[in-house]
């Protein structure tokens, strides 16, 4: 669920309160926490979704691109590929598919290109797959939690703090 800008400031203003009695007077607000809260939010997104690309696959440029048109798009949570990308999940995963029969992932034409089957539901074969990017590895998203988690609560640390 993506949280909407502006939303703890406004949580937070909702909270205000002013009490006048006998001898006292007593303000409550809590907006500019709220405010920081947004904005440690934002840089939280953006620090994670920067340090996840360096650990996510690179071909064409797709994948990522397609992510971050996702990411920016969204608050409050980070995708670590675009699930409409039908080889996200593959590449996420890391692990070669291929064909039951012939046991290869594709067949090569050379005045085709690489194909597969059509209505045939590859299986796993348990080979990782193999990324051009040498920081790659599958799963990014758990070895940039892994690699940066304290980078990030420092980064809200620093809102908040």
């Amino acid at each position: 669920m993506s949280i909407p800008g502006g939303y703890f400031r406004k949580q937070f203003a909702s909270l205000a309160m002013d009490k006048v009695g006998d001898g006292y007077k007593l303000r409550f607000n809590v907006t500019g926490l709220g405010e920081r809260i947004d904005q440690a939010q934002d840089a939280l997104d953006a620090q994670v979704w920067n340090d996840v690309q360096q650990y996510m696959p690179i071909d064409t440029g797709n994948l990522k691109m397609q992510t971050n048109m996702l990411n920016v798009s969204t608050r409050g949570e980070v995708y670590m590929y675009d699930p409409a990308l039908p080889y996200g999940h593959y590449q996420y995963e890391g692990i070669k598919y291929v064909d039951p029969l012939y046991g290869i992932g594709a067949f090569y034409d050379p005045e085709y290109g690489f194909w597969s089957r059509p209505n045939v539901k590859k299986v796993p074969s348990g080979e990782p797959l193999h990324y051009s990017n040498p920081k790659a590895e599958a799963h990014w998203g758990e070895v940039a939690f892994n690699n940066h988690k304290e980078s990030w609560l420092n980064v809200v640390r620093s809102f908040i703090e």
